[in-house]
């Protein structure tokens, strides 16, 4: 067999053979297979001119997420830097490792291959791509990498909504009692207003009116909007100790805010599904986003009309809010179909 362009062999052995830029690279490719052979070269050469064209500018992975954040730091809301600073934290000790031009789509079909192993949703793999992609964007611009491999993954995972788990007063209560006194108040909270739990995380005492019982939120998109809170929920969030230079309503001893609050109810569920295993007691596991669904049907049993519940949920069309009438029953379908006639969509104004 002849010599391929940049391959020869030494005993049997494939080695590299190649000029770049006027610098001589010979490597033994440790292969006899040619086939094997020459997709090392192949990956090699590819190497060796990535590392020439970024020479000593090479980041590491941990490098390039500093930068990133201290140029997105004025330029992203908190709410925002909160939830990919989660993304980021979760994804390290798969990336850690690399520089970052290294990272390539292998890299990252591994890392979401071992986030669901966690037992990751879909929707926050997607979140974790997201955070990724935003740093290797700003590393391409700033000529540390080329491509961004996360774009066309994040397509692979398909958007699949969970089922909505109705959970029952006595699986919070069990809930709320195995979390600390504060991360159970702010439990609690999502069960009584039906907000989405950065609502909560992010909720400040200036936002909220204890005397006429109204709390504005900051939701999707940034989009503010004020909503009426029952009289249990309005006690309820003023029964919160207020943590001196914080502000905060739900926030931690030290008074910062909940910012992992996501992973810490995963792990206070699991404790909780570990004692109930353990003394043979029934519990039916739920998200906290559930909470926020049980309001959303309590409220139409209650009678309010589905319009006044979409504005209250935040949802942008009310075919959203409609989903809840699927848990009523025919009944209690009537009657909040005749609420809506007698309540009929009003125009949104802006917070």
């Amino acid at each position: 067999m002849q010599d391929e362009p940049n391959l020869y062999r030494r005993g049997g052995v494939w080695w590299l053979r190649a000029t770049i830029a006027g610098k001589e690279y010979r490597e033994s490719l440790q292969t006899h297979d040619v086939a094997l052979a020459r997709r090392l070269r192949d990956k090699r050469l590819e190497d060796i001119k990535a590392a020439r064209r970024h020479g000593e500018q090479r980041k590491t992975w941990l490098e390039a997420v500093l930068a990133w954040g201290e140029h997105e730091a004025d330029q992203i809301s908190p709410s925002t830097a909160r939830r990919y600073a989660v993304s980021l934290a979760m994804v390290e000790r798969h990336l850690a490792k690399y520089t970052i031009d290294k990272i390539d789509g292998k890299a990252i079909v591994t890392l979401v291959a071992a986030r669901r192993a966690d037992g990751a949703s879909p929707a926050t793999v997607r979140r974790d791509l997201t955070a990724i992609s935003r740093v290797l964007t700003f590393a391409e611009a700033m000529e540390w990498r080329d491509g961004n491999p996360t774009l066309s993954k994040r397509r692979l995972l398909k958007e699949r909504r969970d089922p909505i788990v109705l959970p029952t007063p006595a699986d919070i209560e069990t809930v709320i009692a195995a979390a600390s006194r504060r991360f159970g108040a702010l439990i609690r909270a999502a069960w009584l207003t039906g907000c989405r739990q950065d609502e909560l995380v992010n909720a400040t005492w200036r936002a909220f009116t204890a005397r006429a019982k109204k709390l504005e939120v900051i939701g999707k998109g940034n989009k503010r909007r004020t909503i009426s809170l029952s009289a249990a929920a309005s006690a309820h969030l003023s029964a919160q100790p207020v943590m001196l230079g914080s502000e905060f309503i739900f926030c931690r001893e030290d008074g910062e805010p909940f910012s992992q609050a996501a992973s810490d109810f995963t792990h206070v569920r699991r404790a909780v599904i570990a004692q109930a295993k353990k003394n043979k007691t029934d519990f039916q596991r739920f998200r906290f986003h559930d909470l926020r669904h049980l309001f959303a049907v309590e409220e139409l049993r209650r009678g309010v009309s589905i319009y006044d519940l979409q504005q209250h949920l935040g949802h942008t069309s009310v075919k959203t809010t409609e989903i809840y009438l699927d848990f009523l029953t025919p009944e209690e379908q009537a009657a909040a179909k005749k609420a809506a006639a007698q309540n009929p969509a009003q125009p949104r104004r802006s917070a």
